[in-house]
């Protein structure tokens, strides 16, 4: 596990078109220290709370991590954090709440007869008590990325697999994050009791990462993912719609210079606004990167964002009350410091700037989710 940081943050904007750094009443942002080294992967809005879902190393070696639940008060203060770990490696990268009140968490272990490293859901009820646990996987390492929400109770765990014995990358090469191995999407389509009803990898012999996924109109799901080109900077944006039964029914590529896709966001029209980085093919920073698409992944408007001379990347992006949408990530000078200033942006439908504002925060940071 690279990447890692001790400490997660939360940003609420009550008025979105406040001047930061000067913030407005109502307006707030926190930092939550942890014992152990802290990766949030989600946030869920709930009852008069919000839960920061992520995961707590423990121990690199031997390896040990637990997931961890920071129960935030409506202001940002602390209610307690609720660690979830059994001594080997339990992660979560997704959590949602479902119709029922429960809530399902999604992620990796290496527990319960896991062949290296497989899917793990867990359910708890609004108060964060187990109530049960699946693991599914295959003969490689498979880990979850997202659930969505299926048309028929059921839903589909999205992620990644990998063969931890076939390198594509160097360990430490920027970007990658611990995900050096060649990488396929995975997807398993999931009964509500937690039984899969299939699971499918869609490998081949590009280096496909899976950062985000959501759902159809009429069941199946889209799947967001960067076909890395290392060691050429010739990334891709790569879209998929995966039916109800487990097949693709058509995919989407985005070859403009180097693309990269990390945020997905579905419209109430059935369109879908990405969200990431992309550079000029003759080199140049990354710009922060939004593209609307139709439903059927045709590209409808594409806009890019930042300072030229700073590295600006799109990490998530979703919809606003008035019809705007607003995009977080982050922003700084080069690879060599890992400073990073968290970056927001607010476009309208037509991708026409609304505001722009930068959060310097003197650390390294990695903006994971936007509700």
């Amino acid at each position: 596990m690279r990447n890692r940081w001790r400490t997660a943050v939360l940003i609420l904007l009550a008025g979105l078109g406040v001047s930061l750094p000067g913030w407005a009443a109502g307006d707030w942002i926190q930092w939550y220290d942890y014992e152990d080294e802290v990766s949030v992967g989600t946030v869920l809005v709930m009852e008069s709370e919000y839960w920061l879902v992520g995961t707590n190393v423990v121990s690199m070696d031997p390896p040990e991590a637990g997931i961890v639940l920071f129960r935030v008060q409506e202001d940002g203060a602390l209610l307690y954090p609720t660690s979830y770990n059994w001594g080997g490696v339990l992660s979560a990268a997704d959590a949602i709440v479902m119709p029922e009140g429960n809530v399902l968490f999604a992620g990796r272990t290496n527990l319960y007869g896991a062949v290296g490293s497989d899917m793990y859901m867990l359910q708890t009820d609004s108060s964060g008590q187990t109530l049960s646990e699946w693991v599914f996987g295959d003969v490689f390492d498979e880990f979850a990325v997202r659930i969505v929400l299926g048309s028929q109770g059921d839903y589909f765990v999205v992620g990644n697999q990998t063969n931890p014995e076939d390198f594509i990358a160097d360990a430490e090469a920027p970007g990658y994050g611990g995900l050096e191995h060649r990488c396929a999407p995975y997807v398993a389509r999931v009964e509500p009791g937690g039984s899969p009803v299939w699971k499918e990898s869609f490998a081949s012999e590009e280096n496909v990462v899976v950062f985000d996924a959501a759902p159809t109109t009429n069941g199946g799901c889209y799947v967001l993912s960067t076909v890395y080109g290392f060691p050429s900077a010739d990334d891709s944006i790569r879209l998929d719609r995966i039916a109800d039964t487990g097949t693709i029914m058509w995919t989407r590529r985005f070859d403009e210079g180097n693309s990269k896709g990390y945020g997905l966001h579905r419209l109430d029209g059935g369109w879908l606004l990405v969200a990431g980085a992309r550079s000029a093919a003759d080199g140049g920073p990354l710009q922060a990167l939004l593209m609307m698409l139709t439903a059927t992944g045709q590209e409808d408007w594409s806009r890019t964002f930042g300072d030229s001379e700073k590295i600006t990347v799109l990490h998530a992006v979703t919809g606003t009350h008035d019809g705007c949408f607003v995009a977080a990530g982050t922003q700084m000078a080069d690879y060599a410091l890992y400073r990073d200033d968290i970056y927001l942006l607010c476009v309208d439908a037509d991708g026409e700037v609304q505001w722009e504002k930068t959060v310097a925060t003197g650390k390294h940071v990695m903006v994971e989710a936007l509700v």
